[in-house]
């Protein structure tokens, strides 16, 4: 008795149901599970051997708040809370492109499994944040009315292109890994140097110990793929990673320097509070040095891929 062929739930001919409405069809078949990229395969091991719990690994019990006054409490507490809003963003997203990669049976096993570990990583650094806005005072549940960076605070990957099947998922994850966590994480570094608080050191570094990953995760999509690229495949990326950095970061979803000066936000001024307390954030000056550098930092690095990443008047005035 001959096998049945296999009939996919989104076959395109069949009728619409699930993902079929989004225009993606499920072609899991044959299912390729060897390791196609070495890169990911370590970035998948490093995620297994690296994982932490957020309420074991950090000793949120030991954040002196007597040493800050009660504006120091209040602003830092209500950053680390944006912190665990922005985490949450994450937790969102990651599913909505893990989604697109398993429905190709034949796109690398192991970006799969490190985005399902990614999932994981993301829930934890969100918990992390708020633990320790709890440690501070209390964790904060959503933003100030009217804050500008409520339009932001949202804003990102999943509605931009994790769903949309206009957008390969190689530039997908090309734009994300590299542009959005790229930037988060040299943030993040500058933050590290700037904060001298025991614990809030500690979640810092933790969560920069994911991010490293995440970061190395596009690159390594990048270099696999760009050899087989067609001109035109190349381009699309372009477009994509153009629309996160003009629509996305440079509207300040990761920094809040970028607001423009017309905009309120109790956000930003909070953030210049906490760093000047050094309690996880930079003042305004350093954190926009910082995401200049790191935009041209990657500015470079892509140009060697034949992407590029125009100049913006607004980051130049930063040496």
């Amino acid at each position: 008795m001959s096998a049945k062929p296999y009939v996919s739930l989104y076959d395109p001919k069949g009728p619409a149901r699930g993902l079929r409405s989004l225009g993606l069809f499920e072609t899991r078949f044959p299912l390729a599970t060897r390791g196609s990229i070495p890169g990911l395969e370590r970035i998948w091991e490093k995620s297994k051997d690296m994982s932490w719990n957020p309420k074991k690994a950090i000793p949120y019990a030991t954040f002196d708040q007597s040493k800050y006054s009660k504006e120091q409490l209040d602003a830092a507490r209500l950053c680390w809370s944006r912190r665990a809003w922005t985490e949450y963003t994450g937790i969102t997203e990651v599913p909505c492109m893990l989604a697109r990669l398993t429905l190709d049976g034949q796109m690398p096993i192991h970006a799969k499994f490190s985005l399902a570990a990614k999932i994981m990583e993301e829930a934890r650094h969100c918990e992390a944040s708020v633990l320790l806005a709890d440690a501070m005072g209390g964790y904060i549940e959503e933003p100030p009315p009217g804050d500008a960076i409520m339009k932001m605070v949202i804003a990102g990957f999943r509605d931009r292109m994790a769903l949309n099947p206009e957008i390969s998922p190689i530039a997908g994850m090309v734009a994300w890994h590299i542009i959005s966590e790229g930037i988060a994480l040299d943030i993040f570094a500058a933050r590290y140097k700037r904060t001298d608080e025991p614990v809030t050191r500690e979640v810092i570094r933790l969560i920069m110990q994911d991010e490293v990953r995440h970061v190395d995760m596009g690159w390594i999509f990048l270099e696999h793929f760009f050899p087989s690229m067609s001109a035109a495949e190349v381009r699309e990326i372009e477009e994509v990673v153009v629309d996160i950095v003009e629509n996305v970061e440079m509207k300040g979803f990761h920094s809040m320097c970028l607001l423009t000066d017309s905009e309120t936000s109790v956000m930003r001024q909070a953030e210049a509070i906490a760093g000047e307390a050094r309690l996880g954030f930079c003042s305004p000056e350093e954190e926009h040095i910082a995401f200049v550098r790191s935009m041209e930092s990657i500015r470079t690095r892509l140009a060697k891929f034949n992407i590029r990443i125009p100049r913006f008047p607004e980051l130049e005035k930063v040496a």
